[in-house]
């Protein structure tokens, strides 16, 4: 191989610009991995952020309240029933769910033996009538017969004794008028009260009983709702206290406490509380109903339900800070609609998550949407 012939002078000269070739060579192998890394950084920022909508944890005053279960009775019941004794029912005119008015009739009963006995009754004190009549003009004539002395003393006395009986007569044949009166009175048998029938045991031609149940009443279309709270609630609870019912069909009742039970129920150590329900609630009697009883007030902050993500058992919220997703472990207590009182982790003022929360980590990046940054604009825009 052919080799160039240098002089030491050309040797000298050459050493300073391999040198510097080696340099250079060195300075772009170490720069490499610079710039790699620098592409890795602008392909970081470049990823996109995760886009979500936001709410403010706001502090509010909301009712304090002790959670209750219980069922919807009759605030009273009206039991009618049968006065006379061995005849049937000829007409009964309501059934089960009729609202009735007071002294509305209800059913009839055969009254014919009745009247028959009234027309015998009041014969009886007709004629017992006369007889005192009788007796009475008698016993005048023979008064004035003794004060002439024309007449013995037993024979007054006979006189006056036959003037008693005949008025006792009249007096027991006019009760016996009056008793035949109220028992074709009862014959017909009305409503105490206003209110609608809850249940009705008589049917046509029936022969009850006297003192049998016919009909039971919801006395006034009232109804109460007899709950039961935990006896370290007792002391809190007091009458007149508002309550609300959750009722069947999505209703929500409410009411005033009528009493609180002074004694607990043996087995459950519970207290029994009745409610009035307010109105005329149309609902089944005897519906299972839950509710709540209001206490007072206190200042909550709440946020909205949808911020609440649940992972590993446990409810968290993720918080916006710096950009960033701040995931929040968070202890949750009263609801009231679609708001959720926070307890612990979060407070007032604080921005949380709403849509897309599901799907975030704690430090993930995000965006708040355009359209949620424009709204927010004009709100403020408007509170200056």
């Amino acid at each position: 191989m052919f080799l160039p012939n240098y002089s030491d002078d050309d040797e000298c000269k050459l050493k300073p610009i391999i040198l510097e070739f080696i340099i250079v060579i060195g300075l772009l192998l170490m720069a490499s991995p610079l710039i790699a890394f620098a592409d890795d950084v602008k392909n970081v920022k470049e990823t996109p952020r995760t886009q979500v909508t936001t709410s403010i944890a706001k502090s509010t005053n909301w009712a304090v309240s002790i959670s209750a279960q219980g069922e919807i009775l009759p605030w009273e019941v009206a039991i009618v029933s049968a006065k006379t004794n061995g005849i049937g029912a000829t007409e009964v005119k309501v059934v089960e769910g009729d609202s009735i008015r007071k002294g509305q009739v209800l059913a009839r009963f055969d009254d014919r033996l009745l009247k028959a006995e009234l027309a015998q009754a009041k014969a009886n004190l007709a004629f017992a009538s006369s007889s005192l009549q009788l007796a009475d003009t008698n016993l005048k004539r023979f008064d004035q017969l003794k004060l002439k002395q024309t007449l013995s003393e037993q024979e007054f006395d006979q006189v006056a004794t036959q003037a008693a009986t005949a008025s006792a007569t009249r007096d027991q044949a006019a009760a016996a008028v009056k008793l035949a009166e109220v028992k074709l009175e009862d014959a017909t048998v009305v409503a105490p009260d206003d209110g609608k029938i809850l249940e009705r045991s008589i049917e046509l031609g029936k022969v009850p009983g006297a003192g049998e149940s016919l009909f039971r009443i919801l006395r006034q279309h009232k109804l109460e709702w007899v709950a039961k709270i935990d006896a370290t609630d007792l002391a809190r609870v007091k009458p007149n206290m508002v309550a609300q019912i959750n009722a069947a069909n999505n209703q929500t009742l409410a009411g005033k406490i009528r009493s609180v039970s002074p004694q607990l129920t043996n087995g459950s150590r519970l207290a029994k509380v009745r409610v009035v329900l307010d109105g005329a609630p149309d609902i089944a009697v005897n519906t299972y109903a839950d509710g709540k009883i209001l206490i007072g007030n206190a200042s909550a902050v709440t946020v909205p339900s949808e911020s609440l993500v649940i992972k590993d058992g446990k409810t968290w919220v993720f918080r916006v800070k710096n950009n960033m997703a701040e995931q929040v472990l968070v202890n949750i207590g009263r609801r009231q609609q679609n708001e959720i009182e926070i307890l612990s982790g979060i407070k007032n003022g604080d921005t949380v998550i709403l849509e897309g929360a599901g799907f975030l980590n704690d430090g993930d990046k995000i965006s708040v949407k355009a359209a949620q940054v424009a709204q927010a604009t004009q709100v403020t825009g408007a509170k200056k």
